[in-house]
């Protein structure tokens, strides 16, 4: 999307008010601790791969294939998030080092076109893997989309038609050891819990809140 001739990437770091009203009755049903990840193939060609294992080389990607048997954290990204959206990019990637040092790997999943997602990218430097999600296909999988629950209607400064903030880790074994979902936009994702839960996922050991201090 082009605003006034600037790329949807450039215009994130625009501060719009986030607040909350209720109307809507609808609710979502998020995927949570304990549930399996979905099965999901994604077109190679629709992500940006920085951190992916030869092997992969198909034109399309299961889950199995981005995660090579790590511990791997999901998190979905929306630039009509409008600042928020912003420091939840910083933190991934002020954690994107310690998440590698312990053993896991990141994905995040963009609400973009693969031209955008491409310019995000760039423009912020992202040195992890990027998947374009335009129509909200895989935050459909995961529960954290709906139309019937249209972020739009209950939080004003969002005027587009976005997922919820959500932050998963995927143990090995492919069931989800750690859910964050922020549905009124007001407590974003602990991103030492978020590691403790990849540590505890990468030693075979239950998550713990007590894991969040990890090395």
């Amino acid at each position: 999307m082009q605003v006034n001739g600037q790329s949807n990437a450039i215009i994130w770091d625009t501060t719009f008010p986030v607040n909350i009203f209720k109307g809507n009755t609808a609710k979502l049903s998020p995927l949570k601790i304990g549930s399996r990840l979905p099965l999901l193939s994604i077109s190679k060609a629709s992500g940006v791969w920085q951190n992916l294992s030869e092997q992969a080389n198909t034109q399309k990607l299961v889950f199995q294939q981005i995660q090579q048997n790590k511990p791997l954290t999901i998190s979905f990204l929306s630039g009509g998030w409008n600042e928020y959206g912003l420091k939840h990019l910083n933190i991934l990637k002020a954690s994107y080092q310690e998440i590698l040092a312990l053993g896991g790997d990141l994905l995040v999943v963009v609400q973009a076109s693969l031209e955008e997602t491409k310019e995000l990218v760039a423009y912020f430097d992202v040195p992890f893997n990027v998947v374009a999600d335009p129509n909200n296909q895989i935050a459909k999988q995961f529960g954290v989309y709906s139309q019937e629950y249209a972020v739009w209607e209950r939080i004003a400064g969002i005027s587009e038609d976005v997922p919820v903030p959500a932050t998963y880790v995927i143990s090995q074994q492919g069931r989800i050891v750690y859910d964050a979902i922020d549905e009124d936009f007001s407590k974003p994702f602990s991103p030492s819990e978020m590691l403790g839960a990849v540590f505890s996922a990468a030693n075979n050991i239950p998550y713990s809140i007590k894991y969040r201090a990890v090395a």
